[in-house]
């Protein structure tokens, strides 16, 4: 979220150029008035303000520190000869200032431009950039410093425009909304998690090998719907559990494992006595074991499955994510479905649905894992 020093230095000239123009008196140094705002808009969704200070636009009484904690917290990298010369002025416009999109006051982050000072033994100039994120659907933005100041230069430009809107601001005054170019801005909330479950769907059907096989292995362990559904949802909340955690970063992805995790649970419906979800003594515990078999495959899925989700700026992960993997639980859910509906349903009850059916299914499943295990081609 870097802006480029000879872009800033081009927006400054601007400003100066333009208070020579109609109706605006000269912009001296000391007209430019104590602080100037040159903000982009970039495409990746986050904004960035430089807010730009001097000591010859400043008051006798305006400098010196300590700085301080602010509204937004503590400005980052604001320390040594920086903090003594600027740090009370500087903590003061982090408090005056006020961001808006569309109405709505977004919290920034705020941090010294190491490369935005003079010497660092007698600082005469600093910067202090403000950053943050574009709420998504936003269209319009507005700035506000509360300082009692008598004017100052507010630059906003989006990235790939040439063009810059400039105005002189008043202390105390809103400015009016800066429009925002056209697919700058990320999609809301809703219409994100739409698009997502869109392509969360699409990655298990019909891109999904790996889901899949999940699903059919479930399948074959039970006979009942409801315990069917049961699987499936410790399946999507393992799925969920790893998706959100390879998204946080530092989870490694290991796709082997997952294939040999579902080579076990088609194994497990070998087993002499299939395990039944059900009523009896040792029917709670079997549902508990398969459930936590079936969560943990799912995370190993959903980490395998990160690469894949959509990428969204933080604000808007969650909605993301959450659109992500309820696009993957209706897709498995709708092919378990059509599994109880082409074969469970009408041949369960069948003497020769175990022999002829269960056991080949598993034994061709559990093949196929074992082979992505060997060749590393899950993932």
């Amino acid at each position: 979220m870097r802006a480029g020093a000879g872009r800033s230095l081009a927006l400054a000239l601007g400003v100066l150029v333009a208070g020579w123009g109609p109706g605006a008196r000269p912009a001296g140094a000391h007209e430019l008035g104590p602080f100037q705002v040159y903000g982009t808009f970039l495409r990746d969704g986050s904004f960035r303000l430089d807010v730009k200070i001097d000591e010859e636009h400043l008051a006798p009484g305006q400098l010196g520190g300590p700085a301080r904690a602010t509204r937004y917290g503590r400005i980052a990298g604001l320390s040594g000869p920086t903090e003594q010369r600027f740090g009370r002025f500087l903590s003061d416009l982090a408090d005056s200032l006020s961001l808006s999109f569309d109405g709505t006051t977004v919290t920034p982050t705020l941090a010294m431009d190491p490369q935005g000072g003079a010497d660092p033994g007698a600082p005469t100039r600093a910067t202090m950039v403000v950053e943050g994120w574009i709420p998504g659907g936003a269209r319009a933005f507005t700035f506000a410093s509360s300082l009692p100041v008598k004017s100052y230069p507010l630059v906003l430009r989006c990235e790939g425009d040439e063009s810059s809107s400039w105005r002189w601001m008043a202390g105390g005054a809103t400015s009016a909304p800066y429009q925002l170019a056209t697919g700058l801005a990320p999609p809301p909330r809703l219409a994100l998690a739409r698009r997502c479950f869109a392509l969360g769907f699409a990655r298990v059907l019909p891109h999904g090998p790996e889901p899949l096989l999940l699903v059919a292995a479930v399948f074959l362990l039970v006979r009942r719907v409801r315990a069917g559904l049961l699987l499936l949802g410790a399946l999507t909340l393992g799925e969920a559990l790893g998706l959100t955690l390879a998204l946080r970063g530092g989870v490694p992805v290991r796709p082997s494992l997952l294939a040999l995790s579902v080579a076990a649970l088609a194994l497990a419906a070998l087993a002499p006595s299939p395990p039944r979800l059900g009523p009896g003594r040792h029917g709670p515990w079997l549902a508990l074991a398969l459930s936590a078999a079936v969560f943990a495959a799912g995370a190993l899925c959903g980490l395998t499955l990160a690469p894949d989700a959509p990428a969204a700026h933080p604000p808007l992960r969650p909605a993301a994510a959450a659109g992500f993997i309820a696009g993957l639980a209706a897709a498995e859910l709708a092919a378990l479905a059509a599994a109880f509906i082409l074969v469970g349903l009408p041949f369960r009850d069948q003497p020769w649905y175990r022999s002829r059916l269960v056991t080949p299914a598993s034994c061709l499943i559990a093949l196929v894992a074992l082979y992505w295990s060997l060749s590393g081609l899950v993932g």
